[in-house]
């Protein structure tokens, strides 16, 4: 009878506890209206291409959109390397959302010094100010001048290479002309692809330093588009593998419909 008597109180002093700790409801506040959004965006005093974005809104978490990313510090310092107008979207969690203030436009006038002093841009460029020229390493009788042919074969992560030389199913043999890198007023690319006109034009450049990649807009890089090994490539200008870039040679990686990858070598003038 008494642990009858026990379990009941037991029972009873759970469902006392439990009853006692209902959970109260969450108020979240008002929704942010975007005028009360307080933030700046600022060029650093010590480098014109270094941006300085501040979060001033109270009690809130800030959401940056820049051409360098997402973030969703406080405080936060984006580089902008070459000149344009970028920009910048500021935004903080409310009830209702992001809300996001009218977005900031940055105007960039100069080529950050900095980022153009790596050995990637100086080997490709000549250095800010200054442009080089490059040649794909083939000539019209088949002859390569720094490699033993103007492609080679790899497999994914240059897991295995092969150096084919020169033969017609690797390219055609011909002059291909010249592109130009050049980072005068902005990071710039020409390409005169005398074998195929239509792959020629003007336009930007971009290397990814860390990726060691290389992006060009308005223009291919050299290369062949008939017989050869060239038009079984569909990416011929986003991400581009750097494999080796010196002073007088590069090589740019390139993928294959197959996945075999190719890697074309050029020269500098």
């Amino acid at each position: 009878m008494k642990k009858l008597i026990h379990s009941i109180i037991a029972v009873c002093g759970l469902i006392t506890m439990f009853s006692g700790c209902s959970p109260e409801k969450m108020e979240l506040g008002p929704a942010l209206d975007k005028g009360a959004l307080k933030f700046t965006v600022t060029p650093s005093a010590k480098n014109p291409n270094d941006i300085v974005l501040k979060s001033l809104t109270p009690n809130a978490t800030p959401y940056w959109v820049s051409p360098s990313g997402n973030s969703i510090k406080l405080t936060d310092t984006i580089n902008i390397p070459f000149p344009g107008d970028y920009t910048i979207k500021y935004a903080v969690e409310s009830r209702g959302g992001l809300v996001y203030a009218d977005s900031v436009i940055v105007k960039i006038t100069t080529i950050d010094e900095k980022t153009v002093s790596d050995p990637l841009w100086v080997n490709l460029t000549g250095g800010l100010g200054k442009s080089k020229t490059w040649h794909l390493d083939v000539d019209a009788d088949g002859k390569s001048k720094y490699f033993n042919g103007p492609v080679s074969f790899a497999g994914a992560n240059y897991s295995w290479q092969w150096d084919a030389g020169w033969a017609d199913w690797v390219v055609e043999k011909g002059d291909y002309g010249t592109m130009t890198f050049d980072l005068i007023g902005n990071p710039n690319f020409k390409s005169n692809n005398l074998m195929f006109p239509a792959l020629s034009g003007t336009g930007k450049v971009a290397i990814d330093l860390k990726a060691k990649t290389l992006t060009t807009i308005g223009a291919e890089v050299l290369h062949d588009n008939s017989k050869g090994q060239g038009p079984q490539v569909a990416n011929w200008k986003k991400d581009i593998r750097i494999k080796t870039l010196t002073d007088n040679k590069l090589q740019l990686t390139v993928v294959r419909n197959d996945g075999t990858w190719l890697i074309y070598n050029y020269y500098s003038e």
